[in-house]
């Protein structure tokens, strides 16, 4: 690949809906631009509403997730009250503005299982309220009205990309745009088998430059990218990127990240001691070194477990145990995991000892509810099925008190 090919990567990355101006599209219908707020863009004040119209009118949702404290969000801000802007926001969408520090306006995102991995971010949403496009935008009339004439682009939008990917488009520009894509919309093994795709076609003499670390931050969700692998052995030049920019530290956040969202996955629920080791070694390249521990010590356990060597994780479970021997709740907790997973009855002895001293810790009814679970459970493997019992239809007695849902109490008295 040419150098030229990597260079244009900057509008990519800057910029993640910028397209060929020669690309042949099929555009969604703009309305007429007369009678509108030319001035500056009109915000509808309720996302329920402005759904609700768009649908009606045939337009699309867009929507600016935006923090009130992000410099790059308040650099945006003015372009708002651009005449070029104001007249193809108002003409061819309804607006809406979402603060990411709102919980009560990020529901609308969390009911669409939509992760932002920064802001601000530009989505577009149909009538029926879903995604079809996204975009991350600089502060400038351009790149702000080229998100929106590629959002009205059947062709073009993100919701095609997957499309133009499974016809062979393996274009580089293609593929980080569907890898970031793919991250936001949470869909997790094709963000992977994108990110991959694009470190495979990226000259390897240019991962230690800034581009490689912006395609990084952009696309990379798995520990095991190549990416990744590179950026965890040179996290000084990250951080050098980062200072540079003026985000000291954000280096530790971006590949803690990856670290977090590699584990807690499914493929992280089955690493072995060999991946978890090399967890552990990239959490303390990035400055966690101090939370290993608490972090992986379940992985550790089902790990040993899985590989025949249940003394050793059953070790950890003590060590747990004592090292969170005031809190009940944590107590039932590990008590679970060796009850869940543990291949014999070796463990009850400790397991009780753990339950017996969190008994004393928890007031609760809901959390009492758990150690009597708990105990059900742990009885019924030691072999003693009328304690097992008991515990069984204490525990429904006291969730029904609490007001939980009573499922998997009313399960195990059935079972047993």
């Amino acid at each position: 690949m040419n150098i030229f090919k990597i260079t244009s990567l900057a509008g990519v990355l800057l910029f993640a809906s910028c397209q060929s101006k020669s690309q042949n599209s099929t555009s969604q219908t703009t309305v007429s631009t007369e009678n509108i707020d030319k001035s500056q863009v009109t915000w509808n004040p309720s996302i329920d509403d402005a759904l609700a119209q768009a649908k009606a009118s045939g337009k699309l949702l867009f929507v600016e997730c935006y923090s009130p404290t992000c410099p790059v969000c308040q650099s945006i801000e003015p372009f708002f009250k651009k005449t070029e802007v104001a007249t193809k926001y108002n003409s061819s969408f309804v607006n809406y503005k979402l603060d990411v520090g709102n919980a009560e306006q990020v529901k609308f995102l969390n009911a669409r299982n939509i992760y932002l991995p920064s802001f601000p971010q530009f989505l577009y949403f149909d009538g029926d309220g879903k995604i079809v496009h996204q975009a991350e935008v600089t502060p400038d009339v351009k790149t702000i009205v080229t998100a929106a004439e590629t959002a009205l682009s059947l062709d073009k939008r993100a919701a095609n990309y997957k499309a133009r990917y499974d016809k062979g488009d393996r274009s580089l520009d293609l593929l980080v745009q569907l890898a970031a894509y793919a991250r936001l919309t949470k869909d997790t093994t094709l963000a992977i088998t994108a990110a991959d795709e694009v470190f495979k076609i990226y000259p390897k003499d240019q991962l230690n430059s800034e581009t490689s670390w912006k395609l990084t931050k952009k696309c990379v969700t798995d520990m095991e990218n190549g990416f990744a692998v590179h950026w965890f052995n040179n996290v000084a030049t990250a951080a050098a990127f980062e200072k540079k920019d003026g985000h000291a530290g954000n280096e530790n956040n971006i590949l803690g990240g990856i670290i977090q969202s590699s584990l807690y996955s499914q493929r992280g629920q089955n690493y072995g001691t060999a991946k978890l080791n090399l967890v552990k070694k990239y959490m303390n390249l990035t400055g966690a070194g101090q939370y290993i521990e608490n972090v992986t010590w379940e992985f550790d356990t089902k790990a040993l477990i899985r590989e025949g060597k249940p003394e050793q994780a059953l070790a950890i479970g003590e060590k747990m145990a004592a090292k969170f021997g005031t809190n009940g709740q944590s107590l039932v907790y590990i008590a679970r995991v060796f009850n869940d997973f543990y291949p014999n009855k070796n463990y009850a002895p400790k397991a009780t000892a753990w339950l017996n001293k969190a008994k004393g810790l928890l007031k609760e009814d809901k959390f009492l509810a758990e150690y009597y679970f708990e105990s059900a459970k742990l009885n019924q493997k030691a072999g003693d099925l009328v304690k097992a019992k008991a515990d069984a239809q204490q525990a429904r007695n006291l969730a029904s008190k609490a007001q939980v849902d009573l499922t998997k109490f009313s399960a195990l008295i059935e079972k047993l």
